[in-house]
């Protein structure tokens, strides 16, 4: 069977780089404040080493989400939805394919943070009773109607049997 897998939202390049920027700002002004403070109250002196060393793994690990990771993530994520069965794909070397039977579904959950919302995406979340699963970063819309579909198809395949 062939399935027809769709790629997540070009945005989610951008939703990802501003995360990765916030949380770098904070962790550079986070390790600022310590090394200040290593020098200011003559804490051990090869903790200074180790602040220095902390923002400089932060500052050059930013460009690296940018340019790199953040690319290959939108490039490597795919999802798709057949009438028994629900397929996530994600990974460059450790590839990674999830499939969901209908039967299995117990609940979905739209989950949508405050940049999320700025750039109109959400994640799709899919609770069985082994876990649950996720499809990060699709558009509004197609979440949406992705949550509908699944939770009729869903509730078919309950009904069949």
């Amino acid at each position: 069977m062939d399935i027809d897998y769709k790629q997540i939202s070009p945005k989610a390049i951008k939703v990802r780089n501003t995360n990765e920027l916030i949380s770098s700002l904070i962790s550079v002004i986070i390790f600022a404040v310590l090394l200040l403070c290593t020098y200011q109250f003559h804490w051990w002196s090869w903790l200074q080493y180790g602040w220095i060393g902390l923002i400089v793994l932060t500052v050059i690990g930013t460009p690296w989400t940018y340019f790199v990771s953040s690319p290959i993530f939108y490039k490597t994520c795919r999802y798709g939805l057949t009438d028994d069965f629900l397929y996530i794909k994600s990974g460059v070397w450790k590839i990674s394919e999830v499939v969901v039977p209908m039967t299995k579904i117990q609940s979905i959950k739209l989950t949508q943070g405050v940049i999320m919302r700025k750039y109109g995406v959400s994640s799709v979340e899919i609770k069985t009773m082994q876990g649950s699963h996720a499809i990060p970063l699709v558009e509004d819309e197609v979440a949406k109607k992705l949550r509908d579909d699944i939770s009729k198809l869903a509730r078919l395949k309950e009904l069949d049997e």
